[in-house]
């Protein structure tokens, strides 16, 4: 996806050039919708800021596509202090923090597992449930905006059924190999993956008898048996090859295990690896045991995704009569914590001020030319 701000460049630093009219952000992807940095289209307080320049530009961010899956099983209706909300409820939350917080700087979508008639068919496979779409124009004060309450609305659903995730992945793999731009996946999930009917396991691999649902030592997955047979099979080897098909498709899968996965750490470190997310240490996959840090981890995946590197469409000839400022303020010529150029058509912001962008605190970027540039005081 590409989305495309707004760039002021100007000849010369006179008086009437120092307020120019702001132009409203344009996004240009094969989502729709309408987002950006520029949150105040057709003036504010830049106007009386003094950015020098009058004349707009279009220039073209990558904005990253991310796409979360969702585990909703039954073992998502657990409560979870301090409030006791369900862990799906929790995790749901987490991501729309996450939504209002970046707003333009990422694409959103989400699938989730299982899904359908569930009561009829717990493993039913998973499906999408909320198609990428721009985000939402950061708002002031936090607010929701449209596209983070249509992601609200999608995704509120009750925890029930089984976790088939090698088949919801198989089932999402056309239409995210099908995404224009970089594509993350966010695959949480607080257990095992099961549901294949066609598996076979030893006792150490059936989730009934890993969760102490069934006692002793029987193999509670085998054909028939009441308590699961072969669909309570822990189905290693194929979600392992379903995260690595949409790996060799260039997505990058984050797998993220919160409470109640722990006995399932195995799998869920093959999956990282097969992702190609593997963190260093002894833990390779997100291991989230406090709930109320999850929102914190999404934005440091979302964080990796976000560029700061901004090409311009149309660089000005005299880089050196070139400023950046972000929500008004001049961001000085600096490799530490202001910006610097990659050749002569990208701005490469640094530091302090590259955390910003990341971390969604900034509303508007301009860049402008037509003074000398600032450096460092």
């Amino acid at each position: 996806m590409v989305i495309l701000l707004a760039l002021v460049v100007a000849q010369a630093c006179g008086e009437r050039d120092k307020n120019p009219p702001l132009a409203p952000l344009v996004t240009s992807s094969g989502a729709g919708g309408e987002g950006g940095f520029n949150a105040n289209p057709g003036g504010g307080p830049c106007v009386e800021a003094g950015v020098c320049g009058n004349e707009i530009h279009q220039l073209a961010l990558d904005v990253p596509n991310l796409y979360f899956v969702f585990d909703r099983s039954g073992s998502m209706a657990a409560l979870e202090p301090p409030n006791y909300d369900t862990r799906y409820e929790i995790v749901r939350e987490a991501a729309i923090t996450l939504l209002t917080s970046l707003g333009p700087l990422i694409n959103p979508g989400a699938a989730v597992f299982p899904h359908g008639n569930i009561d009829a068919n717990p493993c039913t496979t998973g499906a999408e449930v909320f198609p990428v779409t721009p985000g939402d124009p950061i708002e002031e004060g936090g607010a929701e905006g449209p596209v983070t309450g249509d992601f609200r609305f999608a995704t509120h659903l009750t925890p029930k059924g089984g976790t088939p995730i090698a088949a919801t992945l198989t089932e999402i793999r056309p239409t995210l190999a099908e995404l224009n731009g970089r594509t993350i996946v966010l695959l949480l999930t607080d257990g095992g993956p099961n549901c294949n009917e066609n598996a076979v396991c030893t006792v150490d691999e059936c989730i009934s008898n890993i969760e102490g649902i069934c006692q002793g030592p029987e193999n509670c997955c085998t054909p028939g048996h009441p308590q699961g047979g072969p669909y309570n099979c822990l189905d290693r080897e194929p979600t392992v090859a379903a995260v690595e098909e949409l790996a060799g498709l260039g997505i990058d899968v984050y797998v993220i295990g919160i409470t109640g996965s722990e006995h399932y750490e195995a799998v869920l470190d093959d999956m990282a690896v097969a992702g190609g997310t593997a963190q260093s240490g002894d833990t390779l996959y997100h291991k989230v045991d406090d709930l109320s840090a999850l929102a914190d981890v999404f934005a440091v995946i979302a964080a990796e995704a976000i560029s700061c590197e901004i090409p311009l469409a149309d660089p000005p000839e005299d880089k050196g009569l070139t400023n950046v400022y972000m929500d008004c303020d001049l961001v000085p010529y600096d490799a530490v914590d202001g910006w610097t150029w990659i050749e002569d058509h990208t701005v490469w912001l640094h530091g302090d001020a590259c955390q910003q962008l990341k971390s969604g605190a900034v509303t508007q970027v301009q860049i402008a030319t037509g003074c000398p540039t600032e450096l460092p005081k």
